[in-house]
Formats: C-alpha cells, sequence, structure tokens
C-alpha cells in the first residue's frame, strides 16, 4: 500500500464519498467499501463531521499534488468504488474522468 499522509487519506475518503453518491443511491456494497477504507486508513469518526465542507475543487486540487504512485493507488480505489454495486453508473464514471484527468 502507499504511504498516505492524513491529508491524502481525507482527500480520498471524501473524493470516493461523492463517487458513492453520484448516482443518488447508496448501496449496502458501497457503505460496506467505504467502512473497509475507513478502517484501512485508521480515520477518526469526526472526519464524518465535515465530509460535505469541502468543494470538489479544492479536493482536485489536493489530489493533483499526489504523487504518480499516490494517484494509481486512489484510481484503482475510485474505480473499485465505482464497481462495488455491481453497476457502474456513467454519472460516477463522469466525477472519477473530472478528478483524475482524461487519462
Amino acid at each position: 500500500m502507499v504511504n498516505l499522509t492524513l491529508s491524502g487519506k481525507r482527500i480520498i475518503f471524501r473524493i470516493l464519498n461523492l463517487i458513492m453518491k453520484a448516482d443518488s443511491i447508496i448501496n449496502p456494497a458501497e457503505v460496506e467499501y467505504m467502512d473497509k477504507i475507513f478502517d484501512s486508513f485508521q480515520l477518526e469518526l469526526s472526519e464524518f463531521d465535515h465530509m460535505e465542507d469541502v468543494e470538489i475543487e479544492e479536493l482536485i486540487n489536493g489530489f493533483s499534488f499526489f504523487s504518480t504512485e499516490t494517484k494509481e493507488y486512489a484510481k484503482q480505489l475510485f474505480i473499485e468504488m465505482a464497481e462495488c454495486d455491481g453497476y457502474v453508473d456513467p454519472r460516477e464514471m463522469e466525477l472519477i474522468r473530472s478528478i483524475i484527468g482524461n487519462k
């Protein structure tokens, strides 16, 4: 696993939250995936308190400063989030592309 800073973990976790909500349907598999990431990142419950306070532009800007290795790791997590409910909604992919670029 990539060595992430707390700030990097927060950025990725918040982006995953946006991806989960992109299709307006929160599937139990998505919640389970978020729980798994939450545990692996060793985040505090307070991370949820201000989840909605961060603008997408701020997250994209933070993501842009990640190393190539961290970007690839995050991209993998984003794709797994989009796929975990068994259906990749075009809105999820559009959001992912807006964050990682059209690579």
